[in-house]
């Protein structure tokens, strides 16, 4: 493990992660194992930002490249990414988490990105075709990491119906409960299970915008959502002389 994740990462499913369709290693927090709920954050999809360049292109191809933007966007928030920003906002309740708090949710979830292609913009959107392979390289990792429970970014149609259909087509029992809305969307929640383990996913809007995170984080824990199983006035701050780690940049 590169020095910049310790303590902060679990690399220890990496050669599992190996033999998955995965292009990008997701970020496994260091104490996902332990924790009570285990949970996966997943996002959709990745595009080509900044100068969008060929050595853009290929710092974001990179293997490392989604668990470097974890690291320096998610637990250092150097970065103001508003899917995350929002989203932590909405699990702790707060306009501001404190850095503490954001490295305890980090590091107690995995987050990986459903959609297996880099988008050449934010423009483009995923087909059905990448959802569905998203899909299928997700109940992989689900078979590694035994999640009990995924929180899904995003309402579309077509990313729900591909799951759908792909469960149909492996003969995979599948329940669907549409949920009471929040705000002008409605969440729906499937529950399947994977070798036997039960897995409830709930599909949010995506934090990135419009995202009333007051709301949506009441309905989160109304929900049982909540990926942390210890509230934020629970959360003990320990007393340590080492600053945080740098960012990954090699």
């Amino acid at each position: 493990m590169d020095d910049c994740f310790k303590g902060f990462l679990d690399d220890s499913f990496d050669p599992t992660f190996n033999s998955i369709n995965l292009p990008w290693l997701p970020w496994v927090g260091s104490r996902y194992y332990e924790s009570d709920t285990k949970t996966i954050i997943l996002g959709e999809s990745v595009y080509v930002y900044g100068a969008g360049d060929e050595t853009t292109r290929q710092r974001i191809l990179h293997r490392e490249s989604l668990r470097q933007r974890q690291m320096t966007h998610g637990i250092l928030g150097k970065i103001k990414s508003r899917y995350l920003r929002n989203f932590e906002r909405a699990v702790f309740l707060k306009t501001r988490p404190s850095g503490l708090e954001r490295a305890h949710l980090w590091s107690h979830v995995i987050f990986h990105n459903l959609v297996l292609e880099l988008l050449p913009s934010r423009k483009n959107r995923p087909t059905m075709r990448d959802y569905t392979a998203g899909w299928e390289a997700f109940l992989e990792l689900a078979e590694v990491v035994q999640p009990q429970r995924c929180i899904v970014y995003g309402l579309e149609s077509p990313k729900i119906e591909a799951l759908q259909e792909l469960l149909a087509s492996r003969k995979m029992a599948i329940q669907k409960k549409r949920l009471p809305a929040v705000g002008r969307s409605r969440p729906v929640k499937l529950s399947i299970q994977i070798n036997g383990r039960p897995l409830d996913l709930l599909f949010i809007r995506h934090p990135s915008a419009f995202f009333p995170w007051k709301k949506w984080g009441a309905f989160i824990r109304e929900a049982g959502f909540n990926p942390l199983a210890v509230e934020t006035h629970k959360i003990v701050e320990r007393a340590t002389t080492e600053p945080l780690p740098e960012p990954f940049t090699g």
